[in-house]
């Protein structure tokens, strides 16, 4: 039980993450740090995006320990 509520808390963080940098990449380019030096460098853009499959890997693999454990 304990194990479902950091699965939510997760989803619930990194989730709300990788949304961001998924589907707003050029948005989070422009309020980081990154924008002042380098605005339209395609390898920051890319990492950007990277990071936010990361993020979505993290939520997916807590929920799929979360269901394991039920079998367990």
């Amino acid at each position: 039980m304990e194990l479902f509520v950091v699965a939510i808390l997760v989803s619930l963080i990194f989730g709300s993450f990788s949304y961001m940098l998924l589907q707003h990449a050029d948005s989070v380019l422009k309020v980081s740090s990154f924008s002042k030096e380098r605005p339209e460098n395609p390898f920051i853009k890319r990492l950007i995006k990277f990071m936010g499959w990361w993020f979505l890997f993290l939520v997916a693999a807590v929920w799929i320990l979360a269901i394991v454990s039920l079998v367990d």
